[in-house]
C-alpha cells in the first residue's frame, strides 16, 4: 500500500526520535563516533523504498582554520544505504549552497532557475558533480548547526524538490547537528576521563623503580589480548585504559620493599601481598572503574586457585584479570629490575611454554588467555619494541 506524504511524514519523524532516545540511552554504557551518528540519521529516513527521499546525501562539517569543508557522499541503493569511498574536501567560498554563512535552507529545482538541466550543472562545485556521477535536477541544502557546524546537501529527489522535502531535511540536520554536538562534548569528556586515569597510574608508578612505559604497555597488551579472544568492543575499549590500574595499591607499600633488591622476606612478601586490595580501595565504587577496580584484584590470582588476595581460580577470576596477569607478567618478564636482568621475547615463549622456578603456565594462566596469547606473540613483541 503507498503511503501518503502525512503519513510518511509521521513515520520519518517517529524514527528519528527513536534514534535520539535510543542513543541517550546508551551514552553511559558506549562510546561513539560522529559518522555512525549521522549514517543512523540517514538510514532512518532514507533507507527504504516507502520513503520519500533523494538520490544521494553530501555531509559535510567544518574543518576548522582551513574555511573548508569536508565529508562523504551516500547514495541510496535500493532500501541499503551505501556509504561513497571517498573523503571529500571543497573550499566554502566556491561552492554554490554550502557556504555556511549563507541562507539557512536552500531549496532550488533546475526549471526555476535555468534553461536546461545542463546549465543548471554550472552552479555546483567540479568535486560535487564529480562524486555524484550524474546529472543534478535538484537539491536542497540545510546548515547543521552546533559544534561543528556543517551542511547536509540531497540531490536529486524524484521529480522536484518540495517543501515537504525540505522540512524533512531541516529536522534531519537538527537531529544530526545535536547528536554530533553531544557526541563531540562526549568525546572531550572521555579524554578528560583517560587523562585522569592515566594521571592516577602515573602517580602511582613513581614510587616504584623506573619503569619506563610499563603500564602504557600493559595496556596495549591488555586491548589485544581481549581482541584476540573475540571480545566485545566496549570490553576492549574499556580493558585498554584500565588495565594500567592494576597496581596503583603499590602507592601504600613501603619504597624500601617495592625497590629492594633480591628476593622479599616473608614479612616483606605479606606487605607486598596487599597492594591489590589497597588498589581495589582506591578506585572504589564507580560504575565507570569497575573494571579497574576488578583487575587491580584479580590480576595476581591463579587459575588454579594458588594466587592471591582471594584464591580464587578458573573462572571464578574475571577475564579482564587474567588477561592482565599475562600481559603484566610478560612485560615483567621483558623488562630488567633491580633485582634481575631484562629476558628476550624468545626467552619469555620458553617460559610460557614450559615454566620456570616461579611461574606455571598450567596452573597460573588461563589456558584460552595463554593461547591467545601465543597467536598473537610477535605482535606483543612490536609492542615491547615500540615502547620499550
Amino acid at each position: 500500500m503507498e503511503l501518503n506524504l502525512p503519513e510518511i511524514s509521521l513515520r520519518q519523524t517517529h524514527d528519528l526520535l527513536n534514534l535520539v532516545e535510543t542513543t541517550l540511552q546508551g551514552i553511559c554504557c558506549r562510546k561513539f563516533a560522529d559518522k555512525e551518528l549521522y549514517v543512523d540519521a540517514l538510514q532512518k529516513v532514507l533507507g527504504n523504498s516507502s520513503k520519500r527521499g533523494p538520490e544521494s546525501v553530501f555531509i559535510v562539517f567544518n574543518v576548522p582554520d582551513n574555511n573548508s569543508l569536508r565529508g562523504r557522499v551516500f547514495y541510496l541503493n535500493g532500501d541499503a544505504l551505501v556509504e561513497g569511498v571517498e573523503m571529500i574536501s571543497i573550499d566554502q567560498a566556491a561552492t554554490y549552497a554550502i557556504n555556511l554563512s549563507g541562507e539557512d535552507v536552500v531549496r532550488s529545482n533546475w526549471c526555476d532557475t535555468c534553461e536546461s538541466i545542463e546549465s543548471y550543472q554550472a552552479k555546483f562545485h567540479p568535486t560535487v558533480k564529480r562524486v555524484i556521477a550524474r546529472p543534478i535536477s535538484n537539491f536542497i541544502c540545510k546548515r547543521i548547526s552546533g559544534d561543528p557546524a556543517g551542511a547536509i546537501i540531497a540531490f536529486n529527489y524524484p521529480d522536484e524538490a518540495t517543501t515537504y522535502d525540505a522540512d524533512v531535511l531541516k529536522s534531519l540536520s537538527v537531529v544530526i547537528g545535536s547528536l554530533v554536538t553531544l557526541s563531540t562534548k562526549v568525546q572531550e569528556t572521555e579524554l578528560a576521563f583517560i587523562y585522569t586515569i592515566e594521571a592516577l597510574a602515573r602517580s602511582c608508578e613513581a614510587a616504584d623503580e623506573d619503569t619506563g612505559n610499563h603500564i602504557v604497555r600493559v595496556n596495549r597488551y591488555s586491548e589485544e589480548l581481549a581482541k584476540a579472544l573475540g571480545m566485545p568492543d566496549l570490553f576492549v575499549e574499556s580493558i585498554a585504559y584500565s588495565a594500567q590500574m592494576h597496581d596503583v595499591g603499590k602507592v601504600h607499600i613501603p619504597s624500601t620493599i617495592i625497590k629492594k633488591e633480591g628476593p622479599l622476606d616473608d614479612r616483606e612478601m605479606a606487605i607486598m601481598k596487599q597492594h591489590p586490595e589497597f588498589g581495589a580501595r582506591i578506585i572504589g565504587d564507580a560504575p565507570r572503574l569497575a573494571m579497574a577496580r576488578e583487575i587491580a584484584l584479580a590480576h595476581h590470582e591463579n587459575w588454579n586457585g594458588s594466587g592471591y588476595p582471594g584464591n580464587r581460580k578458573g573462572d571464578e577470576i574475571p577475564l579482564s584479570g587474567r588477561i592482565v596477569k599475562v600481559a603484566d607478567i610478560y612485560d615483567a618478564l621483558r623488562s630488567k629490575r633491580s633485582y634481575k636482568p631484562a629476558m628476550s621475547h624468545e626467552q619469555v615463549l620458553n617460559i610460557f611454554n614450559n615454566g620456570d622456578s616461579r611461574i606455571s603456565p598450567d596452573e597460573h594462566f588461563d589456558p584460552a588467555v595463554l593461547r591467545a596469547f601465543f597467536r598473537i606473540e610477535q605482535s606483543m613483541a612490536g609492542i615491547y619494541a615500540d615502547l620499550g
